[in-house]
């Protein structure tokens, strides 16, 4: 899978890796230890982390078959509108086919995007992409649990600087961590020298992370 908040070159720099055979400096391919596509997939799973840990991304996610109750309004009052929050901001533009937003009429599932529906204040739906909001309107939702499924993609456009600094420490962490690995550091960099910076790395992590995190709501 494709990289998106850092790089395989920014984390060989980050370590400052120096090749055995001429001691100059590294960069990962397909015949180092680890390799291009391990170094890659590390960064994956970095990516994964700081998705789950801040509730948020700086990519495209997709979300798959996502369930909102629609409750009754208090005093059952009549809405124009009823909005339904979806667990993540920062939506991108619903593409039919692997987007949907669908409601339950009672027998099965209608999708608003690929059904024919119109988007639009005055029409049928509209959607807040920045806060994450769908309102619905002349087609409206009943109310019951589970009465909208939602398949959507979110994420922010760009990469802030601390979330690829996050993400290369990260990778750069799995390796240091494993000591299967035949990585040349610098001369003079000791075991307690590496777990020492380990430690630190974690730190600037948790702090990148928790600077980050998004508030989630329960909306009533």
């Amino acid at each position: 899978m494709a990289t998106v908040y850092t790089s395989a070159i920014k984390v060989a720099s980050l370590l400052r890796l120096i090749k055995q055979s001429d001691q100059t400096r590294l960069v990962f391919n397909t015949t180092t230890d680890p390799t291009l596509a391990e170094v890659e997939n590390f960064i994956n799973e970095a990516e994964d982390y700081i998705d789950r840990e801040t509730h948020h991304a700086w990519r495209a996610v997709q979300v798959t078959n996502e369930h909102y109750d629609v409750g009754v309004p208090y005093w059952r009052w009549y809405r124009r509108e009823i909005p339904v929050h979806l667990k993540h901001r920062k939506i991108r533009t619903f593409v039919s086919g692997t987007d949907k937003i669908e409601i339950w009429d009672g027998s099965s599932w209608v999708d608003l995007i690929s059904g024919g529906y119109t988007e639009g204040r005055s029409n049928d739906f509209w959607i807040d992409y920045e806060r994450g909001i769908i309102y619905f309107i002349n087609k409206k939702p009943l109310y019951q649990q589970s009465g909208v499924r939602v398949s959507y993609k979110y994420g922010d456009a760009t990469v802030p600087g601390d979330i690829q600094e996050a993400c290369t420490k990260l990778a750069a962490m799995k390796i240091l961590e494993n000591e299967d690995y035949k990585i040349v550091l610098p001369e003079g960099i000791s075991q307690y020298a590496i777990l020492s910076k380990v430690e630190s790395w974690k730190k600037d992590v948790d702090k990148f992370l928790a600077n980050r995190r998004e508030i989630l709501t329960a909306i009533i």
